[in-house]
């Protein structure tokens, strides 16, 4: 099968997997989160309906498909905390960038009519979104003083890289200019990390699973992605050279990349099979050829 059989084959059977509501694996009455209303169609990870719209934009399903209309706007309202603007699991963590990151890159894959609650994001971001790289300078007030996880001495890397993808889907002629900057700033915060080693021990990846291959990229993403983001944004730096190197030589022979990384529990699975490394190594080779 070919890539895009593959990825028809895989959007095929997720479509057939819809509620009556066109929602995946919601949350039923006497389930451990049911009565934390905000947390339907967030968990199970990473099979309800959040984790399904991305796996399906991932896979680059049609972003006009009708059907997908109803669950992005059902996630929407769910999630979306009226008096911020922003989306939020109505949990201590708050705000939670990789939430809102998610959903910008949602709302501009499917080309949602959404831009005033888009720029309402952004804006939040554009004021309190922080870039500490282990310093201990985050405050202890709003927003952060819940939320140490995302804002701690160091931000969450991956909080930023989401945010980084949400802009990037956000198309040119319509970012403002806080959009711009926010991108620039997520731009420039990864690349100081060289895409995915650590600023103050170069030798030393970020984290152990940023280095490998992985699909679909739910809230935690790997080198490919941030550099198939950069690719986006037409950013060709020495500071990506390291992360091209190590993608190049996790080719094997016959030219394909493996999948390093499953993620379990989604709607359908992937593996790392056939169907795993046609995915890995479609995005590869989209980075590579455009890169180098």
């Amino acid at each position: 099968m070919t890539t895009e059989d593959i990825k028809a084959d895989m959007i095929d059977r997720i479509m057939a997997l819809q509620d009556d509501q066109g929602c995946w694996f919601d949350l039923k009455e006497g389930d451990k989160y049911y009565d934390e209303l905000q947390w339907h169609h967030y968990v199970p990870k990473y099979k309800s309906t959040l984790w399904t719209l991305i796996l399906l934009a991932d896979l680059e399903v049609d972003p006009k498909t009708p059907e997908l209309i109803q669950p992005l706007e059902i996630v929407t309202q769910q999630f979306l905390n009226q008096e911020h603007g922003i989306f939020t699991i109505g949990k201590s963590h708050f705000p939670i960038p990789c939430l809102n990151g998610n959903m910008l890159y949602l709302h501009h894959y499917f080309q949602s009519d959404s831009d005033t609650l888009m720029n309402r994001v952004v804006d939040f971001f554009w004021e309190y979104q922080r870039f500490d790289d282990g310093d201990f300078v985050t405050p202890k007030e709003f927003p952060y003083h819940k939320n140490q996880s995302c804002y701690g001495k160091h931000t969450c890397y991956w909080g930023v890289v989401k945010l980084f993808k949400g802009l990037s889907f956000i198309p040119v002629e319509k970012r403002s200019d806080k959009a711009k900057m926010l991108l620039q700033r997520c731009i420039d915060f990864v690349l100081k990390h060289e895409v995915c080693y650590s600023s103050h021990s170069p030798s030393e990846f970020l984290h152990p699973k940023i280095s490998q291959l992985t699909f679909p990229n739910m809230y935690r993403g790997d080198f490919l992605e941030i550099l198939w983001l950069l690719k986006r944004e037409h950013v060709v730096v020495s500071q990506m050279q390291r992360a091209i190197e190590l993608l190049k030589e996790k080719m094997d022979q016959d030219g394909t990349f493996p999948l390093e990384s499953p993620i379990g529990n989604l709607a359908i699975p992937i593996g790392k099979g056939e169907k795993g490394r046609a995915l890995v190594t479609h995005r590869a080779r989209m980075v590579l050829e455009e890169i180098i």
